[in-house]
């Protein structure tokens, strides 16, 4: 929005704000960029920025704006060059929302380290709903290799250790899903149907090097580059136990929702902020 400054009367600003993002910018302004800006966030999570390091901008807040006047006039909005995806819907829900072909990506560095003794890994996640077939989540190297993968097709969830095992889970939304990693095997289930594949010793190497090279990573969605169909909305990810915040991650596409999901694929996903 841009707004001719000679004819601002009064500096009062309103506007309605919903939001289950707990961090971000709300509204960035300026009329010098160098030496002249002002912004105004919402802040009461997140890492402490106070430690004297180069940070990257807090991430734009997933949230709407209604009854807006701002300088106490309309402004112009300009066109965008690529409209954002958004919850402006009046059925919107807490969540995290993946159109097709949007991924995040999380290092494997930053997450909670799997147990010493003996060696596991967890990760858990429930789908309010689902659509289409593709990929659900990898554990792997961006753009060279994956080592685990779950793929929706369907109604089903297939799940493989690289090339050498698969197997098929059928899938309820709502239910929690649950990966569990360890030496031997790995499971995946929800609810009492349960799914195990053995983990054969060079493969296991392969999996275990993952949490020591800066490379390995946790990809949520399709990996970047590649086709899919499914879109899906998460109630929670977590790992090891710990909520992870897409917020927090390496890298993720601009179109996710990051704290709000659609009730349904039915109803447009498509409104912008």
């Amino acid at each position: 929005m841009t707004f001719d400054l000679t004819k601002v009367t009064r500096a009062i600003s309103s506007f309605d704000l919903r939001t289950w993002d707990p961090e971000g910018v709300i509204f960035y302004g300026d009329t010098n960029p160098k030496d002249d800006w002002f912004m105004l966030v919402l802040r009461g999570a997140g890492p402490r920025l106070d430690d004297g390091c180069w940070h990257q901008l807090i991430p734009a807040l997933d949230g709407c704006l209604r009854r807006d006047i701002w300088l106490n006039q309309p402004g112009n909005t300009a066109p965008f060059s690529h409209p954002p995806q958004g919850a402006c819907n009046p059925e919107a829900q807490p969540g995290t929302f993946l159109p097709p072909g949007a991924h995040t990506v999380f290092s494997l560095q930053d997450l909670p380290q799997p147990d010493v003794d003996p060696w596991a890994f967890s990760l858990e996640l429930r789908l309010q709903f689902f659509r289409g077939s593709g990929c659900l989540l990898t554990l792997g190297i961006l753009a060279n290799q994956s080592l685990l993968s779950l793929d929706l097709q369907d109604q089903y969830l297939d799940s493989g250790c690289g090339p050498l095992e698969k197997g098929s889970l059928p899938l309820s939304p709502g239910r929690l899903l649950q990966l569990e990693l360890g030496l031997t095997r790995v499971t995946l289930s929800q609810g009492p149907q349960e799914v195990a594949l053995i983990v054969p010793p060079v493969l296991l190497i392969s999996l275990l090097d993952l949490w020591t090279q800066p490379k390995g990573n946790l990809i949520l969605g399709v990996a970047p580059g590649e086709a899919s169909s499914v879109s899906f909305c998460l109630d929670g990810l977590r790992v090891q136990g710990k909520e992870l915040d897409v917020d927090q991650a390496l890298s993720r596409s601009k179109n996710i929702w990051t704290h709000s999901c659609p009730r349904s694929l039915n109803n447009s996903t498509n409104t912008p902020h």
